[in-house]
C-alpha cells in the first residue's frame, strides 16, 4: 500500500520548484503517490488560511486515509501542514522552515495532529527564526535537523533528501504491518 506524500510548497515558490521535484522524484521510485497544488491559484494565495482551505477541499475530494497521508510543507506550505493536519490527522509530517510561531498568522502555534513529525531549518534564516523550529521540536519531542542555510534551504537538498528518507522508512514499514 502506497504513502501519500503531499508537498505544500512556500508563499512565493511554486509546486514544481527544486524542493518539489526532490519529493516528485523519491515519491515515485518509492511506489508511492505525490500530489502538489499550486497554491498560488488559491482564491487570496497571500493569505495562508486560503491556502489551508485549498488543501481542505482537495483532501475532502481524495479522501486520502490518515495511515497513508504525509505531509510536506515548505515555509507557508509547513503552516498550511499544520493547520490541516487538525482536521486531517497525517501518519507523517516533513516540515522545512516552517511558519510557524510568527505574529502576522491567524494561528502562531497549531495544534499538529501527526503520528511522526520532523523538522528542518537553516541557522541563517531571516525569515522566519530556526529558535521556532526548536521551540516546536521540544514541545513535540520530535527531531530537528539545523543546517548551515538559509531561508530557501538551497544548500541543503542533500540533507534534506537524506532526512526525508530515513523519515519514511517507519511509515513505509508501518503500511507493511
Amino acid at each position: 500500500m502506497p504513502l501519500h506524500i503531499c508537498f505544500i510548497h512556500g508563499k512565493e515558490s511554486g509546486p514544481w520548484g527544486n524542493k518539489g521535484q526532490l519529493f516528485s522524484r523519491i515519491a515515485n521510485e518509492r511506489g508511492h503517490e505525490f500530489s502538489a497544488l499550486n497554491y498560488l491559484t488559491a482564491e487570496n494565495p497571500d493569505d495562508p488560511e486560503s491556502r489551508v482551505k485549498m488543501l481542505n477541499a482537495y483532501l475532502a475530494e481524495t479522501r486520502v486515509p490518515s495511515k497513508e497521508l504525509v505531509l510536506v510543507g515548505s515555509s507557508m506550505g509547513g503552516y498550511v501542514a499544520a493547520r490541516t493536519s487538525q482536521t486531517y490527522k497525517a501518519a507523517g509530517m516533513f516540515l522545512m522552515a516552517p511558519a510557524l510561531g510568527l505574529e502576522n498568522y491567524p494561528v502562531q502555534w497549531p495544534e499538529i495532529k501527526a503520528d511522526s513529525v520532523y523538522l528542518v531549518h537553516g541557522l541563517f534564516d531571516r525569515v522566519i527564526p530556526w529558535v521556532n523550529s526548536n521551540d516546536l521540536s521540544q514541545k513535540l519531542d520530535c527531531k530537528i535537523h539545523l543546517v548551515a542555510d538559509d531561508h530557501r534551504l538551497g544548500d541543503s537538498m542533500n540533507f534534506i533528501e537524506e532526512d526525508f528518507l530515513a523519515f519514511l522508512e517507519p511509515l513505509e514499514m508501518a503500511l507493511k504491518d
